[in-house]
């Protein structure tokens, strides 16, 4: 919801950073109102391109041109509607990955996680880089060298009962 590549073009306030790390989820494209935003692939040939927008529009399936729910949409920064809702008459209900929910405040975990695939995949093959191969290798060279190293460290279980296991487990769904 916020680039400040070009702050000509992004003037107003940013309502999610880039690099933010957020939460979404699925959900029926009827539900979806004006002020929701949207996660969506605005171009269904390149499937891996999402984009983070505020609805601003919401069209029935009777006056979609791909006779769905369809979505017009503005970043918040932005300032102006989405071109390629003119040019294709919105985004489909069918193009919509989920809705926002919330923004894991880690700061700067989302710019680390996005930092590290790039190390580790070519953004525009999707294939593993060399460099990411090993050091995978190495760390899993490293993991078996420093347990086979120092085998002797480890305690045998005693006769002792254990009090720090836990009365309960809990998941939280």
């Amino acid at each position: 919801m916020c680039q400040r590549l070009n702050p000509a073009l992004h003037t107003n306030a940013c309502t999610l950073e880039i690099g933010a790390l957020i939460v979404i989820r699925g959900q029926d494209p009827a539900t979806i109102t004006n002020g929701t935003i949207i996660i969506f692939r605005p171009y269904p040939a390149t499937p891996d391109y999402l984009v983070v927008h505020r609805v601003i529009k919401v069209y029935q399936p009777s006056q979609s041109t791909y006779n769905q729910y369809t979505f017009w949409t503005e970043g918040d920064a932005n300032g102006v509607q989405d071109g390629w809702d003119q040019t294709n008459g919105g985004i489909p209900g069918s193009q919509v990955v989920g809705v926002y929910q919330t923004t894991i405040p880690i700061p700067y975990l989302g710019a680390a996680i996005l930092d590290i695939r790039s190390f580790m995949y070519d953004d525009a093959t999707g294939q593993p880089r060399t460099q990411g191969i090993l050091v995978i290798v190495a760390l899993i060279v490293a993991l078996f060298a420093f347990e086979v190293a120092e085998p002797g460290k480890k305690t045998p279980p005693s006769n002792v009962p254990d009090q720090t296991k836990p009365a309960a487990i809990l998941t939280i769904a």
